[in-house]
């Protein structure tokens, strides 16, 4: 016998169940955000400056991750740890060569100097791997259902290597000397000099864990879709509002409020055109703004910021 269901009642069920897919969608594009925004938010603890060239060490990170899948067919979970470690390893001879001659300066003149070296990434991008978008050869298997939501064990592997890497940046800083420098260091660079904490050290570890997150946040999106040029210029500005929301002063506020830009994004696309992601995300940083310009999760410390 054929079951006859209210139309409103289809629908409203319906509306439900699309609303809580594109919700999963959001945690999966906000955990990937999270992963990207933690590195930017380091270096502007520690070293006092918006990094514009973050969002380009990304780019980098999805174009060799893919390189290393097509050209060699090289297994997704090898290629993603080789990039992040090059990566890292890039972004601490960057800063060697490039910002610290500078550093002396101050903020303005290191924030263009980013604003320089991510014009020269780009153009190496461009130069290497050309305009052509490309996309990952993986293959992470089907779909799983939960309670009519789907969910791709792509999106799973990105969304369980996200946790992971934040549960071993916390052990990092908060169970070990060097990452308790770390804090020292986010918390009064001057005053941990003077008590002994090697600066330099601490800064080449900082710019290394800020350029392997960045490439790790590129491979997430190769593996979720297509690989572009302009993917550092179209990211640069969302993680920027993920940073300033989360207030630039805490690893969890920025982890939150990247899952939260990550979701109202993604919802946003249910109603206007995901051409509008960048505004729906501007839209959300100005809202909370005006109410509290500090940001959502700032905490004013008696000195400065401190890594949490």
């Amino acid at each position: 016998m054929r079951v006859r269901v209210r139309p409103g009642l289809a629908l409203s069920t319906n509306a439900r169940r699309l609303h809580l897919q594109f919700i999963i969608f959001g945690i999966v594009t906000g955990s990937t955000l999270a992963i990207a925004t933690i590195g930017f938010a380091m270096v502007r603890q520690t070293e006092n400056f918006l990094n514009i060239a973050h969002a380009q060490m990304m780019a980098l990170g999805a174009f060799i991750g893919a390189f290393l899948v097509d050209r060699f067919d090289m297994n997704i979970f090898l290629a993603g740890a080789v990039t992040v470690v090059a990566v890292g390893l890039l972004g601490v001879v960057l800063s060697a060569v490039v910002f610290r001659p500078v550093r002396h300066q101050g903020g303005t003149v290191l924030l263009f100097t980013s604003i320089g070296l991510a014009l020269m990434i780009y153009a190496v991008i461009i130069a290497i791997f050309s305009t052509r978008s490309r996309i990952y050869s993986v293959n992470f298997g089907g779909l799983h259902e939960f309670g009519g939501v789907n969910i791709a064990t792509g999106e799973l592997v990105i969304v369980g290597l996200a946790l992971a890497g934040v549960i071993a940046l916390q052990l990092f800083l908060g169970m070990t000397s060097l990452g308790r420098s770390v804090r020292a260091v986010a918390s009064n660079g001057e005053l941990a000099q003077v008590r002994g904490v090697p600066v330099n050290r601490v800064s080449n570890t900082i710019w290394f864990i800020s350029s392997a997150f960045a490439a790790m946040a590129g491979v997430m999106i190769g593996v979720l879709s297509s690989v572009n040029a302009e993917l550092g210029w179209h990211n640069s500005l969302i993680i920027l509002a993920a940073a300033v929301l989360g207030g630039l002063r805490s690893i969890g506020g920025v982890i939150v409020a990247g899952l939260l830009l990550g979701i109202v994004m993604d919802v946003s696309a249910l109603y206007i055109a995901t051409a509008y992601r960048p505004v729906v995300a501007f839209g959300v940083l100005v809202a909370v703004l005006i109410v509290k310009p500090e940001g959502i999760f700032s905490v004013v410390r008696r000195k400065d910021s401190v890594v949490t």
